[in-house]
């Protein structure tokens, strides 16, 4: 079992250090960033791929890494301000950095880890599968309503999997059951209602961290 004195994967000090000179060099050079800019941004990008990397250690919480990252954020958007007068990097940091900063906070203090939802660790092929299943009884649910048998034998799927996107389409508001019978909500349906309902979600996520000025 790993332990916190493990050293991450792929990390060699010669190598790491290539990589950061390579990445400073990028930034300023091949994108016109001021060296402050160049230097900025390539530890934040370090911070994030060492969180990344951090991430799947046993014993380790993301959420202090999460506040980490942002406190060095706020950090690197500081120095950005302080060396070079830039108020874009310095918004960035500040804005960026602190609502991890809060999220992290609010998350330690709710006890929210980022895999509660389950999907973090989906294989990509069980996800493709199920968006696939649930379009096709989504489609076959604008026919009119039909059982879970019948739509298994309209899908040429099994019920369990045929049960788990009715399930999904349930738990997004866009079905509904009637006893054995399955409705489709069709003004729930489409491009609409896709930037209707995502755009609300990345509002309350947005919005999450700042309840913890909302008294409990």
């Amino acid at each position: 079992m790993a332990s916190l004195t493990d050293p991450l994967p792929d990390t060699s000090p010669l190598r790491r250090g290539a990589y950061t000179v390579g990445l400073v060099a990028l930034f300023g050079v091949v994108f016109g960033f001021t060296w402050s800019q160049a230097i900025v941004v390539t530890v934040i990008v370090l911070v994030g791929e060492s969180v990344e990397l951090a991430r799947p250690l046993p014993g380790l919480d993301e959420r202090h890494f999460r506040l980490a990252f942002g406190l060095v954020a706020m950090a690197a958007g500081g120095v950005a301000y302080w060396a070079q007068g830039d108020t874009t990097v310095a918004t960035v940091g500040f804005g960026g950095g602190g609502w991890l900063v809060l999220d992290a906070l609010y998350s330690l203090r709710e006890g929210i880890r980022s895999n509660d939802d389950g999907t973090v660790d989906a294989d990509s092929s069980e996800v493709l599968l199920s968006m696939q299943v649930g379009h096709l009884v989504a489609e076959e649910l604008k026919d009119g309503p039909k059982t879970v048998p019948e739509l298994a034998d309209a899908c040429d799927m099994t019920e369990s999997r045929v049960r788990e996107a009715l399930e999904f389409h349930e738990r997004a508001d866009t079905a509904y059951r009637d006893g054995d019978q399955w409705y489709l909500d069709e003004s729930k349906i489409g491009p609409w209602a896709f930037v209707r309902d995502n755009t609300r979600r990345i509002l309350v996520r947005f919005l999450r961290p700042f309840r913890l000025f909302v008294p409990s």
